[in-house]
């Protein structure tokens, strides 16, 4: 069932649905893996637009995967949340690409060239990502090409193919920055597109022969979407250099008493962008009457991948809203993996990250197991926080 008391801001937005107990599911009567249509878990905005088009979407392990093709080029991606921020980066790199036709057609055709790129020639972009910039230099202007060289914005990294860093000029990182805040981009998206558009406008930015979008707004980041925090975000990202924004992590992390060793660990991590990580850090901030947050940070760290990552960030989020919105809770919990809390109620509530819950053989297990270790540790009750959707099978 779910608890009328969850406030109405944290359903819509967080889409949190709650549930009290597994028992009311019979043994024997676990779910088979749906089979999903598009057209019933996404928006017609989400389906389709003048820019993407979702070709065809899976569910496997509790996940959503798509397949997304786009003006920019063709994804696979894995999660509701990642496909929703894919498709706002799409939208937003495509809708600047038509209005840069207004303030330099050349350079409009350039970036359209080099994002048109075949996701079979996604190798060689990697190892030689300037292979068009410096076309584009030739272009605009011989002084452009000082600005390309050596600046190679993509590391290969074991867990993380596309893992990219702060261009090595500070000038160049200045305009890239301010860039991604200008049209609400990530600076630190693992997109390698968002990567090549952020660069190459930084790029011509700093060599002063192309406006570059000077002027350019963003009409799908709105202000309504953000919170003070978020917002917050933003800002810090825009002012602060790579080096800076580690300094403001650790410094954050440290005065909520989190151990050093796990802090170096959290900052030094290859799967956790400068954006997770400032993301995580900065709500976590507030919390600092929590006790026990060493734990979430060993949780944080078993990120394998962006779809986790992305999760920790929004798992942040909501442990700030649920403890400012539904209850206090004491202290962070990792029960087997799993994070959870303990609120002053002596309740402990489990936080699920699946895009679909799904009552199946193995979740059965996993919450029958957390009801028991509820029930024999004292707690006058549980609850489970999904931030996805739950199946008609498991919602009582």
């Amino acid at each position: 069932m779910r608890l009328d008391g969850v406030a109405y801001y944290l359903k819509l937005v967080i889409v949190t649905l709650l549930f009290v107990s597994p028992f009311s599911v019979s043994a024997g009567s676990n779910e088979s893996i749906p089979v999903v249509n598009s057209n019933t878990i996404l928006s017609p905005e989400e389906l389709s637009s003048t820019y993407h088009r979702v070709d065809s979407v899976v569910f496997e392990d509790g996940f959503y995967k798509f397949q997304l093709e786009s003006d920019i080029g063709e994804f696979e991606l894995k999660s509701l949340a990642i496909l929703k921020k894919r498709i706002t980066e799409i939208k937003i790199v495509s809708q600047a690409i038509i209005q840069y036709e207004n303030q330099h057609e050349e350079f409009s055709d350039e970036l359209r060239s080099q994002l048109s790129l075949s996701s079979d020639s996604a190798d060689d972009f990697i190892t030689s990502p300037f292979k068009t910039a410096k076309s584009l230099a030739g272009q605009l202007g011989k002084n452009l090409n000082a600005t390309l060289d050596g600046e190679d914005p993509f590391v290969r990294q074991r867990l993380n193919r596309y893992s990219p860093r702060e261009p090595n000029d500070p000038t160049v990182a200045r305009h890239k920055r301010n860039a991604a805040f200008q049209l609400g981009l990530d600076m630190y998206s693992s997109n390698y597109k968002v990567q090549s558009f952020l660069n190459t406008v930084a790029n011509a930015r700093a060599a002063g022969k192309v406006s570059a979008g000077v002027g350019l707004s963003s009409g799908f980041e709105t202000t309504q979407s953000q919170n003070k925090i978020d917002t917050k975000i933003r800002y810090i990202l825009k002012s602060k250099t790579l080096s800076e924004l580690n300094e403001y992590n650790v410094d954050l992390l440290l005065k909520l008493g989190i151990n050093r060793k796990l802090i170096d660990s959290f900052i030094q991590h290859k799967v956790l962008s400068p954006t997770n990580k400032t993301t995580i850090a900065t709500y976590l901030s507030g919390l600092e009457k929590v006790t026990r947050l060493d734990p979430y940070i060993e949780v944080v760290l078993t990120a394998e991948d962006e779809t986790v990552a992305f999760i920790f960030e929004q798992l942040s989020k909501m442990l700030f809203r649920y403890y400012n919105e539904i209850e206090n809770f004491s202290a962070f919990y990792n029960y087997k993996g799993q994070a959870a809390v303990l609120t002053e109620s002596r309740r402990i509530v489990f936080f699920e990250y699946a895009d679909l819950l799904i009552w199946s053989e193995e979740n059965e297990t996993k919450y029958t197991q957390a009801a028991k270790h509820a029930k024999t540790s004292g707690y006058k009750g549980w609850e489970v926080v999904s931030l996805g959707s739950l199946s008609s099978l498991v919602e009582p």
